[in-house]
């Protein structure tokens, strides 16, 4: 996600006396040292899980692999430790073995007192990265249909492309397209909870909030601390979804041109760079803006719509670095000259399927209740009066468009948690989030009884590794359980 997200309805999760892996239990994991093949770290430990594809028939034969990695704590640690600290860096469709290893590469900043007291676990949810994965067809997926259409003949085009390539997710993937739900991710993290033996300590960043709130609502009392950061609601509606969202984006988007027009490292200083916004969509609305420099045709489309640039240039708000800031800058004065490259959507190829695990389990979690088009159209009419500087892009607009005519069946419907752990639970999000809107934090609190919630009085998505006083607090609160007072507001 960066991803994120919806009505107050009663709401009993299924299934909750169902048994988790009891094959598992008890028998440990067989770590190894990872092939060298794999391009991971080189420090990392890898281990394998078969478990059943439906957790409503734990002994059918229909069974998936559950990929993962450990970074062993650090060698000059003393004592016996705190046992494992499992991450998930958000998505849906993010690689937790590959943060891991980024972890372990130190690519991502992580405190040596996190890597003296844990090992770190990365477990590739189901569908995703080195687990069995989602497969669908690329020509379908690289098909151009508008997100925001205008005409019920570009509406029909979206709905079709849709169906097409969902019926080729399931064809491609075989029976686990159809459970790649959060609940079902959430059993699949008990299994290895219960496998290593341990009480489970839990990082979840972006989407990993969702993940890591379901894991709570299902395992209360298997808890000995859990990190939400970046905080995804699952109980809006789909309207208000799309609303708290898109103008979360928009605040940040704002807060980046006030920098752009003032700042002495900006190249947009004493320009009006939200008039150059407008007059790059205005351009790309009558004629999509060429990508002269994209060398290779396979790997992003030769020219952007306005669609792309609104729903592309939330991401580059993600980070809160001032190298973000200027990259996003550079790339409004490309773009002003004729070359949109960075707002460009990424094409699908055959060897990487990497792209497709997000739509999938999204579309399990937030399908959408009504497909008509005049729907959409009033969906649509929301963005514009109420966020004029993003009309409703977001990555709530994209699954909600997205998921149109999806041919898996809902399984984790969007509804309200009522969640009652043995231990607090910390929640942590910045007023200025792009992605997951502070919005979705501040309800969270009211679905999470045992919660206290941090506030990083900042931009960008996420506070945990950023090496401020808001990390630190996470990082006391992993180690020691002890949480931040009610109400705590940091600066970085």
């Amino acid at each position: 996600m960066a991803l994120y997200i919806l009505g107050v309805i009663s709401f009993a999760l299924p299934g909750l006396s169902i048994p988790i892996a009891t094959n598992a239990a008890g028998k440990g994991i067989a770590w190894t040292n990872c092939d060298a093949s794999r391009g991971l770290a080189p420090n990392l430990q890898c281990a394998n899980m078969t478990l059943p594809i439906d957790w409503e028939a734990p002994g059918s034969s229909n069974t998936f692999n559950l990929a993962m990695v450990k970074l062993p704590r650090s060698s000059n640690s003393s004592g016996k430790g705190l046992g494992p600290l499992f991450v998930n860096p958000g998505g849906p469709g993010g690689a937790a073995v590959a943060f891991v290893s980024a972890i372990a590469r130190g690519m991502a900043r992580v405190s040596p007192e996190i890597l003296e007291n844990f090992d770190i676990i990365g477990v590739d949810p189901r569908g995703v990265g080195e687990s069995t994965r989602i497969i669908c067809d690329p020509a379908i997926w690289n098909e151009r249909a508008s997100q925001f259409p205008t005409t019920k003949e570009d509406y029909d085009r979206l709905v079709s492309k849709n169906e097409r390539l969902g019926e080729s997710c399931l064809n491609m993937t075989g029976p686990l397209f159809n459970y790649v739900d959060t609940i079902s991710a959430a059993r699949d993290h008990e299994a290895v909870r219960l496998a290593l033996g341990t009480e489970m300590n839990w990082l979840g960043l972006s989407y990993g909030s969702q993940l890591g709130a379901q894991y709570a609502q299902l395992f209360p009392d298997n808890i000995r601390t859990m990190v939400l950061d970046g905080i995804v609601q699952h109980s809006q509606s789909e309207a208000s979804n799309i609303l708290i969202e898109t103008t979360a984006y928009s605040v940040a988007l704002q807060k980046f041109f006030d920098w752009a027009n003032t700042d002495d490292s900006s190249p947009l200083k004493g320009q009006n760079a939200e008039q150059l916004w407008y007059d790059i969509l205005r351009n790309a609305t009558e004629t999509p803006i060429p990508v002269p420099s994209c060398e290779n045709p396979e790997s992003c489309f030769q020219d952007v719509t306005e669609d792309e640039i609104r729903l592309n240039a939330q991401g580059a708000l993600i980070s809160s670095k001032e190298s973000s800031r200027l990259t996003l800058a550079n790339a409004l004065i490309n773009a002003s000259q004729g070359d949109a490259r960075p707002f460009a959507p990424g094409r699908a190829n055959e060897g990487d399927p990497s792209m497709y695990a997000g739509l999938a389990i999204g579309c399990q979690d937030w399908s959408v209740e009504s497909t008509a088009f005049d729907v959409l159209q009033a969906k649509m009419r929301l963005g514009e009066v109420f966020a004029p500087l993003t009309k409703g892009a977001s990555q709530s607009w994209t699954l909600q468009a997205s998921c149109m005519g999806w041919p898996a069946p809902r399984r984790n419907p969007p509804a309200k948690l009522d969640v009652k752990t043995k231990e607090p639970i910390l929640l942590v999000n910045s007023l200025r989030d792009p992605s997951t809107s502070y919005t979705w934090a501040v309800g969270m609190l009211g679905e999470i009884q045992n919660s206290v919630l941090l506030t990083r009085n900042g931009d960008g998505h996420t506070s945990w590794g950023k090496n401020g006083s808001t990390s630190e607090a996470i990082n006391h609160y992993l180690i020691t359980k002890e949480l931040p007072a009610p109400g705590t507001v940091l600066d970085n």
